[in-house]
């Protein structure tokens, strides 16, 4: 019995020290460049945008403690980051969005561009060859979104119809991807 629980011994550390070999403990950091910005893995979704103009207003958006707040308690997210573009195109309401007191219409504005999970662009083309046409993904807000293609660009589509181009693709954050959109498709609510 004394030899078994030996071998065991000897067998299970075995086990560990090639299991050891093969464990990557460095972490990889990915960058990718948009309009003289540097974005990278090792940055949360708001950090990366912190210093790209053309997202100065979906930064803005993220000084709203319930939105960063939903977004850093998902483990996993792929955000549709808005550009300036895509927020003029709300110019009439683009300063009562961000006043405090329609902070609801915000918040559900944005959680809509938010789907759980890493989705990168194969990903998102994948799903629409195989759904038909368009795909859809549920969102942190709730509601569907739906992404389809269009020319060959991805285009994100809501249940009102209104588009949103995706304009550039597979931008890591920590915690996922984020794509940047020419405009803002809505939620229901």
């Amino acid at each position: 019995m004394k030899n078994y629980k030996i071998l065991f011994l000897i067998v299970l550390m075995g086990f560990t020290v090639t299991a050891q070999k093969y464990t990557n403990t460095e972490n990889t950091n990915v960058t990718k460049e948009w309009n003289g910005n540097t974005f990278s893995s090792s940055k949360s979704f708001a950090e990366n945008i912190a210093e790209a103009s053309d997202l100065s207003q979906m930064k803005k958006a993220l000084e709203n403690e319930t939105i960063l707040k939903a977004l850093e308690t998902e483990e996993m997210i792929t955000v549709f980051a808005i550009t300036n573009n895509g927020f003029t195109k709300l110019q009439a309401k683009k300063d009562s969005i961000f006043d405090r007191s329609k902070a609801n219409l915000l918040t559900a504005i944005i959680k809509y561009h938010v789907i759980p999970g890493r989705v990168d662009s194969h990903s998102m083309k994948n799903a629409i060859k195989y759904s038909n046409g368009t795909a859809y993904y549920a969102t942190l807000q709730g509601e569907k979104l739906g992404i389809k293609e269009e020319n060959g660009q991805l285009v994100l589509i809501d249940v009102e119809g209104n588009t949103s181009v995706i304009s550039a693709t597979d931008f890591y954050h920590k915690k996922g991807f984020f794509h940047i959109v020419e405009g803002i498709v809505f939620p229901t609510n």
